[in-house]
């Protein structure tokens, strides 16, 4: 039993070509000695030579095309690369999103907890400020001596419509107690609003830039981006409908108060100012 040859690796196209270009002479050497007629020999070589061409045409396309195969290769690992790489990026930023909402949620649950204990602190105010009106107005009609005052009667200015009027009216005794340090500066812009606002159509504006000047004009000291922020938060939560805190075109914050309020404001202001030397109550 004879033992199997194993099958040779197969040739290349380059080495196709090699063997056939080397396979020319040796046929045409055997032609001759066998006494073949040159005209079958001159077909064997143009069939032979013609098959050489044809294979190392085909030898040279396969080389482009492996070159080819070899860039995509790398263009395909490039893309995955640069994928793994963006998948990564995605992941980050998804990552610190979940991070940023975390901390925007502990953020409202914090103001939403400052808001209740400002309101609470103002609702201690105003309830202070009836007490103390209503045991003054009890003093003056239960005694005897004391005579009707017309003009007191007639310095009346109308009720406070916002959080923000009702805090400008408490007195200055009870402020600093009952207020907070960022509520106080919201009460000194409110309080002289007319002086530090300008007209626009809307009614009176003044933009946080403005609004840090008077700030630090007031109080003599730098004034921090927080704080001007707390202050327009302030201003925008106790003004109700008449305070509005909108963005400019330059990307600026701007409070703008409705006109009916700076008017308000005004008259009160105007009223406690002629009172305080006559000792009148302002009643409202």
């Amino acid at each position: 039993m004879s033992e199997s040859v194993p099958a040779a690796a197969p040739m290349s196209l380059d080495e196709a070509a090699t063997v056939l270009d080397d396979l020319l002479p040796v046929l045409t050497e055997m032609a001759t000695t066998a006494d073949i007629p040159t005209t079958v020999c001159d077909r064997l070589e143009r069939l032979t030579e013609t098959l050489g061409e044809t294979i190392q045409v085909h030898a040279d396309r396969f080389d482009a095309l492996e070159a080819d195969n070899n860039e995509l290769r790398s263009t395909v690992a490039t893309i995955q690369t640069r994928l793994d790489e963006s998948t990564a990026h995605i992941e980050t930023l998804e990552s610190q999103i979940a991070d940023l909402q975390a901390e925007l949620r502990d953020e409202r649950e914090t103001r939403a907890r400052e808001a209740a204990e400002d309101r609470k602190r103002i609702h201690e105010v105003e309830t202070q400020v009836e007490e103390a009106t209503d045991d003054e107005t009890t003093d003056t009609s239960t005694d005897p001596d004391t005579e009707p005052d017309t003009e007191a009667t007639d310095s009346r200015v109308q009720p406070p419509e916002t959080p923000l009027e009702e805090v400008i009216r408490v007195p200055e005794h009870l402020v600093k107690e009952h207020l907070t340090a960022n509520q106080r500066r919201a009460r000194f812009v409110a309080t002289d609003v007319h002086e530090y606002t300008q007209r626009v159509p809307a009614g009176y504006a003044i933009r946080s830039s403005q609004l840090r000047r008077v700030l630090t004009a007031g109080e003599d000291a730098r004034i921090y981006t927080q704080t001007v922020s707390r202050v327009l938060e302030f201003l925008d939560d106790l003004g109700g409908d008449a305070v509005k805190v909108r963005e400019s075109k330059r990307g600026e914050r701007v409070v703008v108060f409705t006109e009916s309020l700076v008017e308000r404001i005004r008259t009160y202001q105007h009223m406690a100012s002629n009172t305080v030397g006559t000792g009148t109550e302002v009643v409202g």
